[in-house]
Formats: structure tokens, C-alpha cells, sequence
């Protein structure tokens, strides 16, 4: 079989970190002998640099080849800028495909951005051929969430043409997959009758995470006699770095040398931390680390944070199972699905966005009932294994793409 993947934002088979969705589904089909061609951008989001100047092809074996379409660079992730690049971006894309002189058996698309979709289910539908949205972010109503006002309103206006575009794809997708039932049920105010569904969690390498769990257990010594709580991700705004600081200081009044704090990351909110260790010493700023040191800072934790500004739109993200597959209960704030799923199982606890105290208390939980921690330390494990591992989850994804195909 033949399958084209279409993701502009995740990293590609060429880039340093392959644990990611799109690189996952690439190694599935591989392992079962399907030809694939991986669509990126010249543009790499993450970093904001481009890859390369012009059209590239890279084929790294008989069975794969990543193609990378030019897009313009961007500075601001909310902007009109990034709009105009990701419209261009799908016209050249498909132009493309024109020239390809083999057509694919099905097309996996990557859910946003939303020009993209919208002009490769336009070309697909002349081809007949079956496509599949994978929605990993609302859009898009996530630009408004993060607008206020006047400018709001100027934004709703703004994005109505974007609005008809997502609605056009989801009523001639062939199946939409998605990374939580909650982003499939937001696709269904749009098309109320989408034919066939499926939800797929952003998964990890299980075993390649324990292996590297096992590494940092021969190179750093675990402190069992103080309980150590770790943020490691963006510093951005969306994130809610200002109540993890105000619960360490509520902590550190009573258990300064017994529980401790860890964050780990760039971005803006870093001056917060900063500014937090000039009188306090209950916490250790690591900045951005390398795979490997995160690995050994996971292993010498027990607790995981997600903590979300109130009205983050993120669903399910990847720190779920990054932090569960560690071993590691998670105290969450995201008001979705991820927190049905942590307190359903007995994985963590959660607390309202902004609720320092709370967060506080419920590290304090597990502070003074150490059973109750090693026994959700031993569900997220189990939970990793059934839901977050990808040689699991990817699995059932080809499953759900062949089978889509072959329809």
C-alpha cells in the first residue's frame, strides 16, 4: 500500500527526536512493507528556521521518502504571517502532488493548520482518494482563547473564512482520528455525521523509556527521604509556572528539606524563576536539558506537574504519558479529557488552574501517605502499557488506516 503522511509541525524522519506521532506511524508502515512518502516544510516550526531554501527530496531507503514543500518563515505563532505562510504552503504542496507519478492509496493529514487540509481534501476528492484528518489542536477557535476584547471580536471576523474551510474538511474527510475523543466530538459541531472515527493518545516508546530510565539508575542516586515534584516543558505564558512557584513557597514554610522542586525549560516565565531563588531554596532551576539529563531527572522524582493556565485548550498532550511512563503521578490543572483520564485511573490528582493551595495540598498527599504514591506510581505504569505505549497505539492507528483504505 501507498500512504502519504502530511505533518507540517511534528518533526520529521530526519530530524533528532523520532518519538513522535507522525514518526511512529512512518516506522508502523514500514515494519508492514508500505511505501510511504512523509509531506513536511521546508520551514521548521519548532525552531523557526528554514531547512532548506527550496524544494528538497530526501529518500533514506527503498520503502520512504520525505519531501519537504517551501514555506515562508514566520516569528509569531499567532499571527497573520503564520496565515499566509501555511496558505501558500498548501497550494505549493499540492502543486506537488501534481507532479508525483504515483498516487497514494490513502492520505493521513495532521490536523492543523487548516489551509493545508482544506486544499488536500479538495485534490483528494477530484482523485478519489480516501483521506484521514488527525486533529491534534482545535483550530480555529484555539487563535481566540488566547485574545481578549475589542480584538476578539475583530479575530472572530477574521477567522469565519477559516471556519468554512474546517467545516468543508470534516464533511469530505473520509475519517477523522484525533489524539483525544474530545477534539472528535469538537469536529462533530462541525459535521455531526462524520462517518467513522477513532482516537489515538499521543503516545511514548515504552521500552526505549525504560531503557533509558535504567541508564540514569546506574549514573545518579535517588534521594528516598524527600519527596521531588518536576515541571519540565515551555516556559510560555500558557503554562502556569506563577502557581507552581506560589505552591513551593507554600511548602517550603514547613518541609523546605523534604520536598523539593525541579523545573526544567526555556521561555519567558523564566525570569519568574529566577526571581523566586533569589529568596527561596526549595527549588532548582535546570534550564533546557538533553534527553538523557531529563531522563535522570526523572528518575530521581516522584511527581510530575501539568499545570495550564485556566482555558487552555490542550486535550491530551504528550507529558501525560512522558511523565506516567516514568512512573510518575501527575498533579494536572488542564481542565479536559487528560483529566478525566489521570483521575479515572488513580494516576494523580487535580487541582482548579491557578489554585496554589490546592496543588500544594495535593503533593502533600503524597508526601504523607507514601503507599498511596507507590501504588499510583505502579497504575501509571500499567496505564503507560495500555494506552501511552506506541508500539501499542500505532499499531491500532495502521490497523485503522488500512482499514480505511481498503474501504
Amino acid at each position: 500500500m501507498k500512504i502519504w503522511f502530511v505533518s507540517i509541525f511534528e518533526n520529521t524522519p530526519l530530524d533528532d527526536n523520532k518519538n513522535t506521532r507522525y514518526n511512529s506511524l512512518v516506522n508502523e508502515a514500514m515494519q508492514r512493507k508500505h511505501q510511504v512518502i512523509f509531506w513536511a516544510s521546508t520551514f521548521r516550526h519548532n525552531v523557526k528556521k528554514q531547512r532548506y531554501e527550496e524544494y528538497k527530496e530526501e529518500q533514506l531507503n527503498p520503502k520512504l521518502k520525505v519531501n519537504f514543500v517551501p514555506a515562508k518563515a514566520y516569528t509569531k505563532n499567532i499571527s497573520f504571517g503564520r496565515m499566509f505562510s501555511h496558505r501558500s504552503l498548501s497550494k505549493a504542496m499540492v502543486a506537488q502532488f501534481h507532479k508525483e507519478s504515483e498516487l497514494p492509496d490513502v492520505i493521513v493529514i495532521a490536523f492543523p493548520p487548516i489551509s493545508t487540509a482544506y486544499e488536500i481534501v479538495r485534490w483528494a476528492e477530484k482523485k478519489n482518494i480516501p483521506v484521514i484528518v488527525d486533529i491534534i489542536d482545535p483550530w480555529p477557535e484555539v487563535f481566540i482563547s488566547h485574545l481578549k476584547g475589542i480584538t476578539q471580536f475583530v479575530a472572530k471576523t477574521a477567522i469565519y473564512p477559516l471556519q468554512q474551510k474546517t467545516e468543508y474538511v470534516f464533511k469530505h474527510t473520509k475519517a477523522i482520528a484525533a489524539i483525544s475523543n474530545q477534539y472528535i466530538n469538537w469536529a462533530k459541531t462541525y459535521n455531526p455525521s462524520i462517518p467513522n472515527t477513532a482516537c489515538f493518545y499521543p503516545a511514548i516508546q515504552f521500552d526505549e523509556m525504560k531503557r533509558q530510565l535504567n541508564n540514569a539508575a546506574k549514573k545518579v542516586k535517588k534521594n528516598k527521604d524527600i519527596l521531588k515534584v518536576i515541571y519540565a516543558g515551555s516556559l510560555g505564558h500558557s503554562y502556569d509556572i506563577p502557581t507552581i512557584l506560589k505552591a513551593a513557597a507554600i511548602l517550603e514554610k514547613n518541609y523546605q528539606d523534604t520536598i523539593r522542586f525541579a523545573i526544567a525549560g526555556e521561555g519567558p516565565q523564566k525570569e519568574l524563576i529566577e526571581e523566586y531563588l533569589l529568596n527561596h531554596a526549595n527549588l532548582e532551576y535546570l534550564g533546557r536539558l538533553p534527553k538523557e539529563q531529563l531522563m535522570e531527572e526523572y528518575y530521581k522524582a516522584d511527581i510530575g506537574l501539568t499545570q495550564h493556565i485556566k482555558g487552555a485548550t490542550q486535550s491530551v498532550t504528550y507529558k501525560l504519558f512522558d511523565l506516567l511512563g516514568c512512573g510518575l503521578p501527575i498533579m494536572n490543572s488542564l481542565e479536559s479529557e487528560m483529566k478525566a483520564i489521570i483521575i479515572d485511573n488513580q494516576v494523580g490528582f487535580h487541582n482548579d488552574p491557578g489554585n496554589a493551595q490546592q496543588l500544594a495540598d495535593n503533593i502533600l498527599k503524597c508526601y504523607q501517605d507514601r503507599v498511596l504514591l507507590e501504588d499510583m506510581k505502579k497504575r501509571a505504569l500499567e496505564l503507560t502499557a495500555l494506552e501511552g505505549d506506541s508500539a501499542v497505539v500505532y499499531a491500532k492507528a495502521l490497523d485503522y488506516i488500512e482499514t480505511m483504505a481498503s474501504n
